[in-house]
Order: structure tokens, then C-alpha cells, then sequence
């Protein structure tokens, strides 16, 4: 099996288990209240935590899968790059932009107030503020892969990366 295809068939099951998590979230037993009667408290909030923890620990996995990887592979390679992909400056600006994000998240989640629960659990300001920080950071990041979704798949990177003959 080519590595394209399995690639595909991973994408798609991801999206295929994220729907069916988020659509049985949403329609099994949502309107769950909570203790206090006012609160709701949906019944399957653990399966979209365990969900969102797996996709973590996958992507992490992965990430360091590549890294190790790309540095094997390239090691010693001092020719042209075969593919015309710029890794060097890819590398940068997703650093950058991971950076930049998290700045911004900081900034907008300062001056939170310390958060307590119905059931009376605090948590700190500090921690209110990086929860902030990390949701900005998800916000931003994913509008960005999105706009490089679109570009990408617009062939506009494609097409001015061929040398004219």
C-alpha cells in the first residue's frame, strides 16, 4: 500500500472517529443537569476528553516520530533538496507562528480572576490564564491551517515552485 493511500485512509478515519464522537456528544443524553439542577452536565464529556487526549498523544507521538526521522534521513545531506519543499523556512514560520500564537493568547488571558466550580473546586488565576492562552493559541493556529489548507490544495504554491523551461 502506497504511503499516500495509507495516509488518506488515517485522515479519514480520524475525522470519521472526531464526528461520530462530537455527534453522539451532542445527541446522547446532552441536556444532563448537573447536581444543582441548573447546570448541564453532558453524559459523554469523558469520551470527547479521552478523544482529544488519544489525538494528542498521537500527534505528539508523530511529531517526534518525524523529526527523529528527518534528521536521520537528512543527515549529511548537503545537495539540493529533492522535493523543492523550503523545510528550512517551513520549520521557522510554524515555530514562529506556535510562538507568536501562544504570545497572544497570553496576552489576552491576563487579568483573569480565579475560577470556582459549583462543586466548590478553585482554580488559580495563573492556571485560568494559560487555559486562556492555549484555547487563543488553538484559535489562531487552526485559522492558519486552514488558510494553508486552502492555499495548498489552490495548487498557487505548486505552480510558481516549477522551473520555467
Amino acid at each position: 500500500m502506497k504511503l499516500e493511500k495509507l495516509s488518506n485512509i488515517a485522515l479519514y478515519a480520524t475525522i470519521a472517529v472526531g464526528v461520530v464522537c462530537f455527534l453522539l456528544f451532542f445527541v446522547v443524553d446532552y441536556n444532563n443537569m448537573d447536581f444543582d439542577g441548573v447546570h448541564v452536565s453532558p453524559a459523554l464529556t469523558d469520551l470527547v476528553l479521552i478523544l482529544m487526549y488519544a489525538l494528542f498523544v498521537i500527534t505528539a507521538g508523530l511529531s517526534i516520530w518525524s523529526v527523529v526521522r528527518g534528521a536521520l534521513v537528512n543527515s549529511g545531506n548537503t545537495g539540493p533538496n529533492p522535493t523543492g519543499i523550503p523545510s528550512g523556512k517551513v520549520t521557522l514560520c510554524t515555530w514562529g507562528a506556535v510562538i507568536i500564537a501562544l504570545v497572544i493568547g497570553l496576552i489576552a488571558g491576563m487579568g483573569e480572576e480565579a475560577y470556582t466550580t459549583v462543586s466548590g473546586v478553585t482554580t488559580s488565576a495563573g492556571m485560568v490564564t494559560v487555559v486562556d492562552m492555549f484555547i487563543w493559541a488553538i484559535y489562531i493556529l487552526a485559522f492558519i491551517t486552514i488558510v494553508a489548507v486552502i492555499v495548498s490544495m489552490s495548487g498557487i504554491l505548486i505552480k510558481s515552485a516549477t522551473p520555467k523551461e
